[in-house]
């Protein structure tokens, strides 16, 4: 039977916030990140909606010497959160990135006389080039452009990578800048809401496009444990193929991607029955939609309505490149979590898109096998099946079995959250420590994590842990160091 192939790290940069954690913390909350544009001027478009990155003044912003774009920054500050995250190290390292526009900012200043970068930035396989000199990654560099799909697409191929052994390990990296000229070209399309998302909303009017960039570190599973890394997911199978009907109109009946869907799963080797939860595409265009769900009632069958969907667009926006990359880290979260993500803007479900489209609030939920879809401009279809570690798709189940072990100002499950994600961060590090005193300081740094984690989001709260492995000196009696 061949190895398996696992996903050891991921980072991510979104309108939600710079990391992973602002990401995780935005979507399970139910917050958006769009809002007015105001990098440029858009009072010639029939919007000035979008989701902007926050500017962040430290180093993850800076990429090597020289000006550089933004999308840059985002493609680098993702990799670099993700190669962290993995421990992996960059001899070895392949680095596959995949964009709509890439650098687009920087050939509008310079064919406009304006200065800045040189007209090679707006190049995809510079910028890829770039960001893995920077890295010190000595694998293969590729560049693709899959239009929407691309990030989900560089998965797909990380993981062809990983399978033939034509890499030893692959950081698969979506990116994507919003910019004058693609914002207008987006316009010109018809494609842009003027009002807002509302995906599978009877209302819905079009998407609202973002930017960002979001990676994950792809590698085989015993190359994984050999180096006592941290698994966040199995990354069972995928598929790429195109509708090869129209170059911007999608193909009515939906054959392309339910051709996907069951090449994926087959990929995969896993059933349609066994899928959990379905991370949708989820534009908030009139046909994307509908015709998505045709295909997941197609593919599903009489599960399609009662399988729990989600379409995070709605709080991060369309961030093209990136779009796949990012939804993809979201899937990895909900399996992690044990929850799915709210859909947000859908306020009027549309009867016709029928399925169990989360909307509200997060979702509890057992979910161990998720597909994750993403479709482009041109036809472009790429999809992934993650899966759960064995024994590790109730994660809710065992975080509300600790939430009895701490006081928290009512933020007891969140925080119980923040403990399971940290723990398992940091499990390669405790499985290899030696000896009492090298695992009492890793305990100790995972307990300092946790309460920094919960302080960002919470910094009125104190915390108190009553049991368990992180108990406080002050935890009143009768409570500390008792076994549960």
């Amino acid at each position: 039977m061949p190895e398996g192939v696992v996903i050891t790290g991921i980072g991510a940069v979104s309108p939600l916030g710079w990391g992973v954690g602002a990401l995780r913390e935005g979507l399970f909350a139910g917050r958006s990140g769009l809002g007015p544009v105001t990098r440029f001027d858009t009072s010639a478009f029939r919007s000035n909606l979008g989701g902007e990155v926050l500017s962040r003044s430290d180093e993850d912003t800076n990429a090597t010497a020289g000006d550089t774009t933004l999308a840059e920054r985002y493609l680098l500050a993702a990799v670099r959160e993700a190669l962290s995250d993995s421990g992996a190290p960059g001899d070895g390292t392949a680095l596959v990135v995949g964009t709509n526009f890439g650098g687009m900012p920087a050939a509008e200043r310079a064919l406009a006389g304006e200065g800045g970068p040189d007209l090679s930035r707006y190049e995809f396989r510079d910028q890829a080039d770039r960001v893995a000199r920077e890295l010190g990654l000595t694998g293969v560099t590729v560049a693709m452009s899959l239009s929407c799909a691309s990030g989900t697409a560089t998965i797909v191929e990380a993981l062809d990578l990983v399978r033939s052994g034509r890499a030893e390990r692959v950081v698969a990296a979506g990116y994507d800048e919003l910019s004058l000229y693609a914002f207008a070209g987006l316009s010109a399309l018809r494609a842009i809401s003027p009002d807002g998302m509302r995906p599978f909303d009877r209302r819905r009017n079009g998407t609202v496009f973002s930017e960002g960039a979001g990676a994950v570190v792809v590698e085989p599973e015993g190359a994984a444990r050999g180096r006592n890394a941290k698994v966040y997911v199995s990354l069972l199978g995928g598929a790429l193929n195109n509708d090869g009907y129209h170059m911007t109109a999608p193909e009515k009946e939906a054959r392309g991607i339910r051709a996907l869907m069951a090449a994926a799963l087959a990929d995969a080797g896993v059933e349609p029955a066994e899928i959990d939860h379905v991370n949708l595409h989820g534009t908030g265009t009139k046909y994307n939609d509908l015709i998505e769900t045709k295909a997941i009632k197609a593919v599903f069958g009489e599960r399609a309505r009662s399988i729990p969907v989600t379409a995070n667009k709605g709080a991060l926006g369309h961030a093209m490149g990136a779009a796949g990359s990012l939804e993809t880290i979201a899937a990895v979260l909900s399996i992690r979590n044990g929850k799915v993500p709210p859909t947000l803007g859908l306020e009027e479900p549309d009867p016709e898109c029928d399925l169990d489209v989360v909307t509200g609030s997060a979702r509890e939920a057992t979910i161990r096998t998720v597909l994750k879809t993403s479709y482009g401009i041109g036809g472009t279809n790429a999809a992934v099946v993650l899966r759960a570690r064995e024994g590790e798709s109730k994660m809710g189940e065992r975080s509300a079995d600790k939430m009895e072990r701490f006081q928290a100002g009512g933020h007891e499950e969140e925080l119980a959250r923040m403990v399971d994600d940290v723990e398992r961060e940091r499990e390669g590090e405790l499985r290899g420590a030696l000896g009492k005193k090298a695992r009492a300081d890793i305990m100790a740094a995972i307990k300092t994590e946790i309460l920094r984690r919960f302080a960002e989001a919470h910094p009125d709260v104190k915390v108190r842990f009553l049991t368990g492995p992180y108990v406080d000196p002050d935890a009143p009696r009768g409570t500390r160091g008792r076994k549960r």
